[in-house]
């Protein structure tokens, strides 16, 4: 195999089993992408059977390992980035909701002021895409919900923050006409918010309810409203009757105003656990570094 792109081709050609269908998705044309084969003559084997197009022996032998080997390719790209330090360079982070409304997003703004050529690409998703994404090498760095990452042997975490929440909805909410509640009394109204870690199912119902459902594929209670952004949480609450959840800190501005109130409701299940994620035995690069310090100065310093 004499470049990375030749093992791309093959590994198109595995997938699509159609010259076309593979060139297409390398962004190459047919002619281009035939003559990428010619390592075939290079290596003295035949790596597909032309009818079908389908791996011979020798094409499943170059798949198996090829895929090591574009790993340790890109592993040995990413060391030479890192050597060009924090100055330049760029940084991939995948950011949890929560943790991003309280630190994330400042330590980002930070980091930028302090390195201006810096090129930092912030995606603020879903936990478990957080998760998947460290795990894929997708981004350097990932920064959510711990509880189960903690328990994947390809992953390494470092927990930042564990801190009940409540419950909050509009000032105007029929609920807030109430005494003491109960989480039964919150189901009635939509629950808006990102996927809630598995660790939440035990206090939660297995019925369908207005409040939200549980994915029984991914085996995790999906809030009704589906939101990705605590910003974009906060306004759907304020101008409905769904409910969200968040820290005390992060509602502070809304309570102060009078636009919002906590609903009095024990859950002390209701836990935010959040840190780093990384790749296990992944030295972070000098950017991610200086983020990691970033944000645990603005965890240390802000509201508990």
């Amino acid at each position: 195999m004499h470049s990375v792109r030749q093992f791309e081709v093959v590994r198109a050609l595995a997938k699509h089993r159609h010259f076309g269908l593979a060139a297409k998705a390398l962004g190459v044309t047919q002619p281009a992408l035939t003559r990428s084969l010619k390592i075939e003559s290079g290596l003295g084997v035949k790596l597909f059977d032309r009818q079908g197009v389908t791996p011979t022996l020798f094409g499943e032998i170059v798949l198996k390992h090829g895929e090591r080997a574009v790993a340790d390719f890109n592993d040995l790209a990413r060391e030479l980035a890192l050597a060009k330090g924090v100055e330049i360079g760029e940084l991939r982070l995948a950011v949890a909701p929560y943790p991003a409304d309280i630190s994330g997003e400042r330590a980002v703004a930070i980091l930028s002021e302090q390195r201006p050529r810096l090129r930092i690409e912030l995606k603020t998703t879903n936990w478990t895409s957080v998760v998947e994404d460290v795990r894929e090498g997708a981004v350097d760095l990932g920064l959510a919900d711990v509880s189960e990452a903690e328990n994947d042997p390809r992953l390494a975490v470092e927990t930042l923050r564990t801190s009940v929440g409540v419950f909050y909805c509009r000032a105007a909410h029929p609920l807030t006409r109430n005494g003491r509640l109960t989480l039964a009394d919150l189901l009635d109204y939509p629950f808006v918010g990102p996927i809630l870690p598995r660790r939440f199912m035990a206090a939660l119902p297995k019925a369908p309810t207005n409040f939200g459902v549980l994915d029984e594929a991914e085996n995790r209670f999906h809030p009704r409203i589906l939101v990705e952004t605590l910003p974009t949480a906060k306004r759907i609450v304020l101008e409905s009757s769904a409910i969200g959840a968040a820290l005390p800190c992060q509602i502070e501005r809304e309570l102060t105003e009078g636009s919002c109130a906590v609903l009095p409701v024990e859950a002390p299940w209701l836990r935010l656990n959040y840190g780093f994620i990384l790749k296990r035995g992944r030295t972070p690069s000098p950017a991610a570094s200086a983020f990691m310090d970033i944000v645990r100065e603005v965890e240390a310093g802000g509201p508990q």
